[in-house]
């Protein structure tokens, strides 16, 4: 087998989160005693928050949801005072909300299905914010395989810092579950494979050793040349389109397909 190019030794491309939150002006009286509490103005939304409900103002700050934040709560208040605040949040709080309690698997479905809802909405409408990604991709990582065909589809409709957080879920689904997706992959159509294992390659080729070392990524490789010579055509073209795009990325010409590959076409 022809000799790997050299693996780039890069940065990892990934995508920060956004972190947000709420602050509340404090507006001390000039005539309240020392001893007396700071006045909290209420002309902001996160301070009628903290007012109404702190626990709510911590996981739902900037109606964002972050799920990490459960871990430093008490799971049953958190599930009382989000399902509380279910019926009466809209709009991107309500997503906020249901992804909350589908982490905590509190009707998983019905809130899962919310958060599916949203990201079909938001890859319809671009100029939205990346949220509904974020959370699908939060809830695909624990083991929800309803949300992998449709991150893969975002890839045709995601620029920019959507596309760089769906580079990283490629890049980690690929070493993590390269058969899962691959057949994933193998239900699109050819442009769209290449579109698709383009953005894996992008991240997966700089990735750190600490995230892939050399060993696991030359393992991978060889993984991917064995399943594009055997098995179903499908996950065969499927294999090919993922070569192909590691070694544009890995190639300083980045145009003709390798040797290997035509050699597995035969």
């Amino acid at each position: 087998m022809k000799p790997l190019p050299k693996r780039v030794a890069l940065g990892a491309l990934a995508a920060g989160l956004l972190a947000v939150g709420g602050y509340a002006w404090l507006d001390g009286r000039a005539s309240a005693p020392p001893s007396a509490p700071p006045y909290l103005a209420t002309d902001t939304v996160a301070a009628r928050e903290a007012i109404a409900d702190p626990l709510l103002s911590e996981l739902l700050a900037d109606d964002y949801g972050d799920a990490e934040e459960l871990e430093y709560y008490d799971r049953d208040a958190a599930r009382q005072a989000l399902l509380a605040e279910q019926p009466r949040a809209t709009g991107k709080r309500a997503v906020a909300v249901a992804y909350l309690l589908a982490a905590l698997d509190e009707d998983y479905a019905r809130n899962r299905d919310i958060v599916l809802a949203a990201l079909e909405a938001r890859l319809n409408d671009p100029t939205d914010d990346d949220d509904a990604i974020e959370y699908a991709i939060a809830l695909c990582r624990r083991g929800d395989q309803a949300f992998r065909r449709p991150l893969l589809a975002a890839a045709m409709r995601c620029v920019d810092e959507a596309a760089a957080r769906l580079s990283a879920f490629y890049a980690e689904l690929i070493t993590s579950d390269m058969d899962g997706f691959l057949d994933a992959l193998s239900g699109f159509k050819a442009p769209e494979q290449q579109r698709i294992a383009a953005l894996m390659a992008e991240t997966l080729v700089v990735a750190p050793e600490d995230q892939v070392s050399d060993e696991a990524f030359d393992d991978l490789f060889k993984r991917l040349e064995e399943r594009a010579k055997r098995g179903k055509p499908g996950l065969r073209a499927a294999a090919k389109h993922c070569l192909a795009a590691l070694e544009r990325e890995l190639s300083e010409e980045g145009t003709a397909i390798p040797s290997q590959l035509a050699r597995a076409a035969e």
